[in-house]
């Protein structure tokens, strides 16, 4: 996890002669600034973690894996916010990971993040940065959930991505997923960083 890299020097240590070739790609792909130092960032963690051979691909349903040689890592998974990027790698396939800066505009959105079933009892009696808390925790799951799915295509995170009622000060914790796909256990690991929640899923 890193925060979003928005410099060229910073870049610049990190891509050595590369660097050019790198911003010149970004420039040309996004045309929101933002979007061109998300894309760097992750590239310059992947730099910084494996050999500059290694490369992110994606499939055809926007998948990313790794391409290069003696890549020992089968699950890959990457998220931003306005503040920080996250680039998981793992060595076993079916991962997922998403971080999301905590706001209190997301309780007028709930409606569309979670279900009456996905909320514990005691949710009405919660303060309201619980309540933030608590819904940005759960949006964060069924992301990364949703990412960890080997098949995600037709698949809503409302209706179909139900997650049970957790304790947000058990972590980490098991919840299980249930899709109209499958129904799998998923270890979730969620932790607040600084103004940001970010959950880490593995598909068991």
């Amino acid at each position: 996890m890193s925060q979003i890299i928005d410099n060229l020097p910073d870049l610049a240590q990190i891509f050595g002669t590369d660097t050019e070739t790198f911003v010149n790609y970004a420039q040309r792909s996004f045309k929101s600034s933002h979007r061109q130092h998300e894309w760097l960032t992750i590239r310059a963690m992947l730099r910084q973690a494996l050999s500059s051979d290694v490369t992110i691909a994606y499939d055809s349903e926007g998948c990313p894996s790794l391409s290069g040689q003696d890549i020992i890592y089968k699950g890959v998974s990457i998220s931003h916010s306005k503040t920080y990027a996250v680039l998981l790698l793992s060595k076993q396939p079916n991962v997922g990971v998403d971080v999301e800066q905590i706001s209190p505009r997301i309780l007028k959105l709930a409606h569309r993040i979670a279900q009456p079933i996905e909320l514990p009892n005691r949710f009405s009696s919660m303060t309201d940065t619980e309540q933030i808390q608590y819904i940005t925790t759960l949006w964060t799951i069924k992301e990364a959930a949703y990412k960890s799915l080997p098949h995600q295509q037709g698949v809503d995170l409302l209706t179909d991505i139900l997650i049970a009622p957790f304790n947000l000060y058990d972590t980490p914790f098991s919840v299980t997923i249930d899709t109209k796909m499958t129904v799998a256990p998923l270890q979730a690991y969620c932790q607040q960083f600084y103004d940001s929640i970010v959950s880490v899923v593995t598909l068991l």
